[in-house]
């Protein structure tokens, strides 16, 4: 196996214990205790800001499930595009109370791997369709 190919392999258990089974041990493992995370909703560093988006998401939408729909990966980078689906159920998400909706949000996020650890993180998501699907922002058109 590659290093890339190893890198991925990392990046996909990350997204996948965190964000559909909600198992934040594996980010001793798989984070850097300075990672840097760039992201819309808060960039911080290390595992805590990671913990507190996903945990809000996953309040929100106790059946949030996150499928990767791409991948490519070269070097120290992998590039995912994903797509996130759940019933928005829970307690507020976004500071909106259940509308018992089923929402799907889309994104794509950079990893950047060093010693088998992930160093950066670089998520860009698609807000407007989210805040749209919750009734904070009228559609368009």
């Amino acid at each position: 196996m590659s290093s890339s190919e190893k890198n991925n392999q990392i990046a996909v258990e990350f997204f996948d214990s965190a964000w559909n089974k909600g198992d934040f041990t594996v980010l001793d493992r798989l984070l850097a205790p300075k990672a840097i995370d760039h992201s819309p909703l808060g960039s911080e560093e290390g595992a805590e800001g990671f913990k507190g988006i996903i945990s809000s998401f996953r309040a929100g939408m106790p059946n949030l499930a996150m499928t990767i729909a791409d991948e490519i990966y070269s070097g120290d980078r992998v590039v995912h595009s994903w797509v996130i689906k759940g019933t928005h159920t829970g307690d507020r998400l976004m500071g909106v109370p259940a509308t018992n909706k089923e929402l799907t949000l889309s994104g794509m996020t950079i990893v950047r791997i060093e010693d088998d650890i992930i160093q950066e993180r670089w998520t860009n998501l698609d807000m407007l369709g989210l805040l749209t699907q919750l009734g904070i922002v009228p559609p368009m058109g």
